[in-house]
């Protein structure tokens, strides 16, 4: 952490600095002496069947009940200047019958790169996600700011975490400049864990044993007061992988009308012939196409994802997976695409078209808080190398969730979310050579109960 700490302070006192969406608004609890300190309890129940092509029939693929609990303690910035931000939370299966590996608990190995398909629990236990110097000097309508510990990113960049009911953590820094309708970040990292590992491990590249010393992101933001704004960012892990974004959108002052086009860009910087040689050389890209329309109750939404993943040996991908880390938990980028529909419809050359609505029922019940929704997804033209069928897959999803407007438990919430996912292909789950991102049909139900906290 030295020459974390030493780039971090540097950084800051150049004002050589970027910037966040969450840091860049001063708080009301900035102008006070106290920390904040708040929380959640959850309860999350989760029952998927997946179908097994071997035995011709649904099975149990995960089946289990969970109990977590956070605390978070924000201090204001002292003197206007610095301050310090602490996370942890506690998680523990209640019931467990299918699956370690839900996410929602610990999985019983140490990191994504040291499966053990023999255990058959999940791990329980603490975890400190958030611990992190903040400091901030601002002059006029420009602030710079910075961070440094664990963290979670908050400004324009490449990198992002990955998200359970808490999100990912990165040992690192990052520092930014906040000027009028302008922001710009940066980052570097030389540790991370997603929320389903208790503690922090150093990036590898997909062959688990080549360590990648570190990764890093820079990016600008520019948003303006007509409801457009634009983000352009780039990063690198360690010689291995690059990425890049451009994101276009528009959201009306009223709120009712909202557009995006997203352009994510991936490549290798290992042209070893290994598994760390991810996309044969080649330009990845996924392009993004969203719209929204939201004349209340309503909201509907219509999203459109074309991937290009080049495979043309067995080791490479076949899939377009925004991260300066390929294997899976191992880091995350900062991705806006999630239809919450099973499949991350991005396989080479696929396209998928997502189409959602969901309406409030306080007009038709008299009680505010209740939602319903309903969406539908469906993909096309997946190819990879090893399989002559090009994919298809769909899916159907359904939503009811209620929240508390009011009184003691003012914001607790309970959702219920449903979906029933179809792959047309014969080959088993995570096929290799094949369709590596994909499994076959499934049943899924997730019931989740939040309640927050604070004092």
């Amino acid at each position: 952490m030295k020459f974390l700490a030493l780039g971090f302070l540097a950084a800051l006192h150049a004002q050589l600095a970027l910037a966040s969406d969450e840091t860049a608004p001063a708080t009301a609890q900035e102008a006070g002496v106290s920390p904040a300190v708040s929380g959640n309890l959850f309860y999350f129940n989760r029952h998927r069947k997946r179908y097994d092509v071997g035995q011709e029939r649904f099975r149990d693929n995960l089946n289990h009940q969970t109990l977590q609990g956070s605390i978070d303690i924000s201090t204001p910035f002292y003197g206007n200047t610095v301050g310090f931000d602490l996370g942890l939370f506690y998680t523990t299966d209640l019931a467990n019958s299918a699956s370690p590996d839900h996410e929602m608990s610990f999985f019983p190995w140490r990191d994504p790169w040291s499966p053990d398909w023999s255990k058959r629990d999940a791990k329980s236990g603490p975890s400190l996600y958030r611990a992190h110097l903040k400091l901030q000097h601002a002059t006029g309508d420009r602030r710079f700011w910075g961070k440094a510990g664990y963290f979670q990113p908050s400004g324009p960049g490449v990198i992002g975490v990955n998200w359970s009911l808490m999100p990912g953590t990165y040992r690192g820094l990052e520092t930014g400049l906040d000027s009028g309708p302008l922001s710009i970040a940066f980052a570097l990292a030389d540790q991370y864990k997603s929320p389903w590992f208790s503690d922090l491990y150093h990036f590898r590249k997909n062959d688990g044993e080549t360590r990648v010393d570190y990764l890093w992101s820079l990016g600008a933001r520019i948003r303006l007061a007509s409801g457009f704004s634009a983000e352009a960012a780039y990063g690198e892990s360690q010689g291995f992988l690059r990425s890049a974004h451009l994101k276009f959108k528009y959201n009306s002052p009223d709120e009712k009308i909202y557009f995006s086009y997203q352009l994510y860009g991936m490549a290798d910087r290992d042209e070893s012939d290994s598994p760390n040689n991810q996309y044969s050389g080649r330009f990845a890209h996924q392009h993004y196409l969203a719209a929204a329309w939201r004349p209340a109750p309503w909201i509907l939404r219509a999203e459109f994802l074309h991937t290009r993943a080049p495979s043309a040996q067995p080791q490479h991908a076949g899939y377009f997976a925004y991260r300066l880390i390929g294997r899976y938990g191992g880091a995350n980028g900062a991705y806006e695409p999630w239809w919450d529909n099973r499949s991350d419809w991005n396989h080479n050359r696929e396209s998928a078209v997502f189409l959602g609505v969901s309406r409030s029922l306080d007009d038709l019940l008299g009680v505010s808080g209740f939602t319903v929704g309903l969406s539908g997804v469906y993909g096309w033209g997946g190819r990879v190398y090893g399989v002559d069928e090009r994919l298809r897959e769909s899916a159907w999803s359904a939503d009811f969730a209620y929240a508390v407007p009011r009184g003691p438990l003012k914001n607790a919430r309970i959702s219920l979310h449903y979906t029933r996912y179809s792959n047309n292909s014969d080959q088993p789950s995570y096929s290799d050579p094949g369709f590596k991102n994909l499994f076959q049909d499934e049943r899924d139900l997730k019931i989740l109960l939040v309640i927050p906290w604070e004092f």
